[in-house]
């Protein structure tokens, strides 16, 4: 049974290796932790910020996740959204069902603009985010520049 909930710490390790086993399959530049150092501290840089970063599970272990990291009180971060392979697609949807959980919790919060950066290569993920209504734009679009673990990659943004 795939469960959504809130990260635990507990879940760290298995982050990782989800995030990592997307982020270096071949296709791109490999990252490491060491590039992106939120990953070892998910409850302070998200939650304790005022963000969230959700988990979803499959009896325990873990499918899927996205976060969101407050930039300021009208600008936020979307990040750290993968899901392995099997729960893309039907019937899980498992992506769609933790995007809704981060427009709701964006909205809630009164985010009016969400941000994001790609590699320039994830072609599925770009059909995504411009089919939830995002808008690819280049760096110096963005209005407030955030960290991101690779030189070329496209940002995107949705104006709620």
């Amino acid at each position: 049974m795939i469960e959504i909930s809130k990260f635990r710490d507990e879940y760290t390790n298995d982050v990782i290796d989800l995030v990592l086993h997307f982020q270096n399959d071949g296709t791109r530049p490999p990252v490491s932790v060491d590039n992106q150092p939120d990953l070892l501290h998910i409850t302070e840089e998200y939650i304790n910020a005022g963000g969230y970063f959700w988990i979803a599970t499959d009896n325990g272990k873990l499918a899927g996740t996205i976060g969101i990291m407050p930039c300021n009180d009208k600008v936020a971060v979307m990040k750290k959204f993968f899901v392995y392979e099997k729960y893309q697609s039907s019937p899980h949807h498992l992506g769609r069902k933790l995007y809704s959980y981060f427009l709701e919790f964006a909205k809630k919060n009164n985010y009016k603009t969400i941000m994001l950066d790609t590699p320039y290569n994830t072609t599925r993920a770009h059909k995504f985010y411009e089919k939830a209504g995002f808008k690819k734009v280049t760096e110096d679009e963005l209005p407030v520049k955030f960290s991101h673990p690779y030189k070329d990659c496209d940002f995107f943004i949705l104006n709620l």
